[in-house]
């Protein structure tokens, strides 16, 4: 007779989208955001998706204040900035 081992396989779950998606946004919200924060989007929406979800999250509101915080992504959304005139002074 054959006997069949038994394989017991561990498989370790790790949170990668997620700590990508945070990591790439935070640094998104102060350098090369038009780079980083739309990465940290689709890095979040996949960690969602993996079931991360506050990993997830966390991630994507880190790419939206990146966007948000971005001159260059700013333009390219045709979004208007703020002009503040104050005694023919343009701030």
């Amino acid at each position: 007779m054959i006997e069949k081992e038994t394989k017991i396989i561990i498989k370790e779950q790790t949170q990668i989208y997620g700590v990508l998606s945070i990591t790439l946004g935070f640094i998104g919200i102060f350098i090369f955001s038009f780079i980083f924060s739309p990465i940290a989007f689709i890095l979040g929406v996949l960690a969602i998706s993996k079931k991360e979800y506050i990993a997830g999250v966390i991630g994507i509101l880190f790419s939206i204040i990146g966007v948000l915080t971005s001159p260059i992504l700013m333009a390219l959304l045709h979004l208007p900035s703020i002009t503040y005139i104050r005694h023919g002074v343009y701030l």
